[in-house]
């Protein structure tokens, strides 16, 4: 009796890995087209300050308004020298040191007038300032 020969002993362990590869994918598929993805905003934890009352104010806020030119200073539309103007920046600072000083210089301004200005205000502590620049008044 002949005995049928079997095939090729590598052929014959080999596994068709085109069925498993496309179960793979449908998987995959899915997967991600069920899931839900979670919004992370929703869960952050923050922590806010609790609302304070309305401080009331006496008096309105102004800003002392200060241009530099070539020969001089104007505070609120009024000419004055350094020697003045320190006596102004010094009251206002024992009023309130975080009053708001808006600095206006001109293209003719001297830049050697506004870091001398700059000086006085930190002299007197005072940090709100404001620098601006425009071509003329």
């Amino acid at each position: 009796m002949a005995r049928k020969r079997r095939r090729n002993d590598a052929q014959a362990g080999e596994l068709n890995l085109t069925a498993m590869i496309d179960v793979a994918f449908q998987l995959l598929n899915f997967f991600i087209i069920t899931v839900r993805p979670v919004d992370a905003l929703t869960n952050l934890d923050v922590l806010r300050p609790r609302p304070e009352a309305p401080k009331q104010q006496d008096q309105p806020v102004t800003a002392i308004r200060i241009a530099v030119f070539p020969g001089g200073y104007t505070v609120q539309e009024r000419t004055m020298e350094m020697p003045e103007l320190k006596k102004l920046l010094e009251r206002s600072a024992a009023t309130d040191k975080g009053q708001t000083v808006l600095i206006e210089c001109t293209n003719e301004s001297q830049h050697g007038r506004l870091v001398e200005l700059l000086d006085a205000c930190a002299q007197y502590g005072m940090t709100n300032l404001s620098v601006v620049s425009s071509g003329g008044f």
